[in-house]
């Protein structure tokens, strides 16, 4: 199964989630991300660069002075009077902003009323509207819709997610007023947004079947010479514009005017109606502007508006309708979300593709120019060109992807360092030998390319070769998790196959066992080819010496043949024996190249020789001519006489550990491993190979020297020129009695055509007391030379 990284840590899906949550929820106006832009947007319009007229004048009265208003009436101080004085100093449009307890009917009795509509307020919420008896039976108008443009087809392309935050209705009505009468109605609901702060009012509020208009919107038609029925309504068009001919209001959300909020004194001017009454207003400042008369605190009221803090509802109706005169209401078009839709979809691209190939600096850099660009782009929009478009969700896309991306990186950089520290170790313990180790940082190294796939499978391959199959097989099933590799899966099911058949020295198996096709073991730094033979101590085997291309025989000491607790001691024995073997040059001694050890054995790896050992000749049809044998006996106390020298005793010489080369030349091979060999013995066991060649004091396991291989020599002697051992038994007890009580039989008898003084070299070699024997190497050369001259004459 092919390895592959969890999904949810991935930054393109955790920007693409992202984006696509920010996207949402900016289209359905989140109320999270609305409270984070609306300060924004609030600061920005600060900076606007607005020339307000003031088309608007707000005549204002207390409390007191309005509840003697209700008690007066036909005065010179009544509403009435209040409406012909505003009139006769030339207003185009009057609204009395008094609560629904006043009657009418005294606005009625204005002497001037008829030449203009008043706007009064109606009493409407947002669900309900209090019936009145100035409304008729409202008129459903047609919708009308324009033929196909450019502008209409842009528009088609509503918010899709529009309908999740409106509540678009069916049907689109209008009250229909009383057409002859000379007063006009128009609601002053103001909601606030989702932080508590007044920005918009809503021109047309949905009242059951009907859509109830502002009181601003009222006296905006009417200042303009325009009716409510000549607004031109789509119900899909519920972000953009309202039209009537060439005027054109702009609303957002449900039909929503943004309010101004250039300084509140610049945009219409606030006079008490005792000035007006006074005749303290100049003519100028009411000719031709809208009036609206209004209580400052009779409803009770205040209200939280962004960017002038608390007003009254006179002072928010007239705030409205001065903006909606003056024509600066910032926009919301109908294509805003598109254009905010593809900045964001711009951004997570950027965020997904471009930043995690860039470095942390550049990274940064580069988000920031973009997201700066973008913030110019949008305050412009809005200080230039009153048209909002929000910076919040692209802010956040661009703070928290750059924050993913940067974990996310900061993780990537986590792992490369542990993949490549990993790396590093693995080929450093390798080289050191150190496989278990190795093995260890290999389980936690993930190859993602071909070179590191490599560095698994060679390290698989030397496990084999070191006859570690479990190793290998686990080093194997880790690197098949991340897809196949050359012949990782063949080797896999070869070693499954085997059934760890290729471990060495366990009771089952104790021999190195090559299969055909499969990699070849290797023992330190030599592989094996086949083996040779069987030693005292394991099996012998032919080797390469990798380093210099050098054939080498290896001899082996199994550990699974010797008693646990005896295992310590005899590792230091055979390291010590092989050390001072190892010393030893000299042509007649077989060289020892290097000791090691490895798993479940030790190894001794050693001159490899041509020819034969000399058990092949120890028969009486085998028999060489005796001046050979006296030639081979001499070479063998020459090289005997060298390592006792040095203090290296052989203790086990015998034919098959003398190998006589094609050109005549004798090697003697396996100093000192007779010694090590006994350690491994069980005591019912062969204690020092094969018994026949010991010495009496050797059976006797007393103290041995250089005479005890004298000894063993003089039996290889006798053996050579015989043909027969001159030691017998039916058992080891009934043997190792004859080599130390029972005389041998004379060579003599044997063979009595030898020449005589061969007979005294063997019967002095076989002496049962040491002090009547050779007493050194040395001097049995000596009479090995007289041998060989008597021979020659």
């Amino acid at each position: 199964m092919r390895h592959l990284r969890p999904l949810f840590t991935s930054p393109w899906i955790l920007c693409s989630l992202l984006a696509a949550t920010l996207l949402c929820a900016s289209l359905v106006d989140q109320s999270t991300l609305l409270r984070l832009e609306y300060p924004f947007y609030d600061l920005l319009l600060k900076y606007r660069e607005t020339v307000p007229k003031q088309h608007v004048v707000l005549i204002t009265i207390n409390a007191d002075e309005l509840s003697d208003l209700n008690t007066i009436k036909n005065s010179g101080n009544s509403i009435a009077a209040i409406i012909d004085k505003v009139q006769q100093l030339g207003a185009s449009t009057i609204a009395v902003l008094m609560p629904a307890v006043i009657n009418s009917s005294s606005i009625k009795n204005s002497r001037h009323v008829g030449s203009r509509k008043i706007v009064l307020p109606i009493e409407a919420t947002q669900d309900k509207i209090i019936s009145t008896k100035n409304f008729s039976q409202a008129t459903i108008f047609p919708k009308q819709v324009p033929l196909p443009t450019a502008q209409t087809l842009l528009a088609d392309f509503q918010n899709p997610l529009a309908g999740f935050r409106l509540d678009r209705p069916t049907d689109w009505s209008f009250p229909n007023f009383q057409a002859n009468s000379s007063l006009t109605y128009g609601h002053l609901v103001f909601m606030p947004d989702v932080d508590g702060k007044i920005r918009h009012q809503a021109l047309l509020l949905p009242q059951g079947n009907s859509l109830i208009p502002a009181l601003p919107l009222q006296l905006y038609l009417q200042a303009r010479g325009r009716h409510l029925n000549e607004l031109k309504l789509i119900p899909r068009e519920l972000d953009g514009t309202l039209k009537i001919d060439q005027l054109e209001i702009p609303v957002s959300g449900y039909y929503q005017l943004a309010i101004d909020q250039t300084e509140l004194k610049s945009l219409f001017q606030t006079f008490h109606y005792t000035d007006l009454m006074l005749d303290k207003i100049p003519p100028g400042h009411v000719e031709g502007k809208t009036v609206l008369i209004g209580p400052t605190d009779s409803y009770g009221d205040h209200h939280l508006v962004a960017g002038y803090g608390f007003l009254n509802t006179s002072q928010l109706a007239a705030l409205t309708t001065a903006t909606l005169l003056n024509n600066a209401a910032p926009q919301r078009p109908d294509w805003a979300w598109l254009v905010e839709s593809a900045i964001l979809l711009y951004f997570a691209i950027l965020l997904m593709f471009l930043l995690p190939r860039l470095s942390f600096r550049s990274g940064l850099v580069t988000l920031l120019f973009f997201l700066t660009t973008w913030l110019i782009i949008a305050a412009g929009s809005l200080i230039l060109f009153n048209t909002w478009l929000k910076i919040v969700p692209v802010t956040l896309l661009c703070v928290s992807g750059f924050m993913v991306i940067r974990q996310h990186s900061n993780r990537l950089e986590r792992i490369r360092y542990k993949q490549e520290n990993n790396r590093i170790l693995v080929q450093r313990f390798k080289e050191q030998g150190r496989l278990d180790l190795a093995l260890e940082k290999a389980l936690l190294f993930k190859p993602e390319n071909p070179a590191d796939k490599e560095i698994l499978y060679n390290l698989g391959v030397e496990f084999e070769r070191k006859r570690m199959p479990d190793s290998a097989a686990s080093l194997y099933r880790h690197l098949l998790l991340f897809g196949r590799f050359r012949d990782t899966k063949q080797r896999l099911q070869q070693l499954h196959a085997a059934n760890r058949s290729q471990t060495l020295g366990t009771q089952e198996k104790t021999t190195i066992i090559l299969n055909p096709g499969r990699e070849k073991p290797t023992l330190g730094r030599y592989r094996i080819e086949r083996e040779l033979g069987q030693g005292a101590m394991g099996t012998v085997y032919l080797g390469t010496d990798l380093k210099i291309n050098r054939q080498v025989a290896i001899k082996t000491l199994e550990y699974a043949k010797i008693e646990p607790g005896d295992l310590p001691k005899t590792k230091e024995r055979f390291f010590r024996e092989a050390e001072a073997a190892g010393k030893l040059t000299h042509p007649n001694i077989v060289t020892i190249y290097d000791v090691g050890e490895e798993n479940d054995l030790a190894f001794l790896a050693m001159e490899l020789l041509e020819g034969h050992d000399l058990s092949n000749f120890c028969t009486p049809k085998n028999r060489l001519p005796v001046s050979q044998i006296v030639n081979i006996i001499a070479q063998v106390a020459t090289a005997l006489n060298y390592a006792h020298e040095h203090g290296v005793i052989h203790r086990d010489i015998k034919p098959a550990n003398i190998i006589l080369q094609p050109n005549g030349q004798i090697k003697v091979a396996d100093f000192g491993i007779a010694r090590v060999a006994s350690s491994s013995q069980t005591e019912t066991g062969i204690i020092l190979g094969t018994p026949s060649y010991m010495s009496p004091e050797q059976v006797s396991g007393k103290k041995v020297d250089g005479r005890s291989d004298l000894f063993s020599l003089g039996v290889v002697m006798y053996e050579l020129l015989s043909g027969e051992k001159p030691f017998r038994g039916e058992n080891l007890t009934e043997l190792m009695y004859n080599i130390s009580a029972v005389n041998f039989r004379p060579l003599a008898d044997i063979q009595p055509r030898l020449p005589k003084p061969c007979y005294k070299v063997v019967h002095k070699l076989m002496q049962k007391t040491l002090t009547r024997r050779y007493k050194s190497a040395a001097a049995l050369h000596q009479d090995l030379a007289v041998v060989m001259d008597s021979m020659e004459s």
